[in-house]
């Protein structure tokens, strides 16, 4: 009864009045950073996992350590597998009757290494699509903006792109607006366009809209798709069309792990190339690190005062809602 309430009591204290760890897919890795043979241990939603690729090229996420498997008949036999391949590179062909691990289901797609996370243990109920620009001859290969470890939550680091009233006065974007809002069960899909004004060479401004395209694949997965509103001119930076990958996993009840992958829409004119991606590059990290420490310092307010101008704040988490499995509780169930 004691250790209920003290659990209890360390919940209230929490920053937000949801588990840490909502249902869906998630980056662990990256496909070319795991040869066939290669282990790799991972912490995330605060457990001890192990990574690898079997002799046959698929990879693997278990448990980093055996559980006692009465009563699990069905993860014994997809685990025994994996204990096999674990105990002949240990030199061992004989798995204890009662040796378990758990095995994670796991997907390859976009060079991404992705598991599934679900806190009643569901199997996946939708998957990651693959992305037509990824390895395509008319884009750039996608190279890593940063990662991160920032100490807030998924759900509120994904936020932050649907809070369009924060793009003028941290991003010095002229203005920003909603315009559309779309749900598709596990995919919310939202557009906004921004304003620029540009000044030239001669000193005339001109007004640029642009096309910001969001398409989020549940809380670890976001596609950002920017559509410049101006070709290249003499004295103003080079607006291109590029593509924004947002990766985020909770490592445990604090802190979540953030990537950030781009790749650019080749010119017509190759010259600007390469020039072009590193001081975008260049800016779209400088641009990303100004949001960190507004994340771990900001309190999540359950009904916000929100103006007009401050995006689909509330709708947007009412679609979040429905990655978690009895919020609270699960978040008193689960606090040590």
């Amino acid at each position: 009864m004691i250790t209920a309430i003290l659990s209890i009591h360390k919940n209230m204290e929490s920053r937000f009045p949801f588990t840490s760890f909502p249902n869906g897919w998630f980056r662990v890795a990256y496909s070319d950073e795991l040869p066939v043979n290669k282990v790799q241990p991972l912490h995330y939603f605060g457990q001890d996992l192990v990574l690898f690729r079997s002799e046959d090229g698929v990879a693997h996420v278990m448990d980093a350590h055996l559980l006692d498997s009465r009563g699990a008949e069905e993860q014994r036999s997809r685990g025994e597998k994996t204990i096999s391949v674990i105990l002949q590179r240990q030199g061992s062909n004989k798995i204890a009757p009662k040796a378990q691990v758990k095995p994670w289901d796991v997907r390859e797609v976009n060079g991404l290494i992705l598991v599934w996370y679900h806190a009643q243990k569901e199997l996946p109920t939708w998957e990651i699509p693959e992305l037509a620009e990824y390895n395509s001859s008319e884009w750039t290969p996608f190279q890593l903006v940063g990662k991160w470890k920032i100490r807030s939550h998924i759900q509120e680091i994904n936020e932050n792109a649907v809070d369009t009233a924060h793009l003028q006065f941290i991003h010095q974007v002229y203005s920003a607006q909603a315009v559309a809002f779309e749900q598709d069960g596990a995919i919310l899909r939202w557009l906004c366009h921004t304003k620029d004004k540009l000044t030239s060479d001669t000193g005339a401004i001109a007004e640029v809209i642009n096309e910001l395209k969001f398409t989020y694949y549940g809380l670890g997965y976001v596609l950002q798709h920017f559509y410049p509103g101006a070709p290249f001119q003499p004295g103003v930076m080079f607006r291109q069309e590029f593509i924004n990958f947002n990766f985020s996993t909770p490592i445990d009840q604090d802190y979540v792990e953030t990537h950030q992958l781009t790749s650019f829409k080749k010119p017509v004119n190759q010259i600007y190339t390469s020039k072009l991606e590193s001081q975008m590059l260049e800016i779209l990290t400088i641009e990303s690190e100004k949001d960190i420490p507004i994340l771990e310092n900001k309190i999540y307010r359950n009904s916000p005062l929100l103006c007009n101008g401050d995006g689909p704040i509330m709708q947007y988490r009412r679609w979040a809602s429905q990655f978690y499995t009895c919020q609270t509780l699960t978040k008193v169930l689960t606090t040590k």
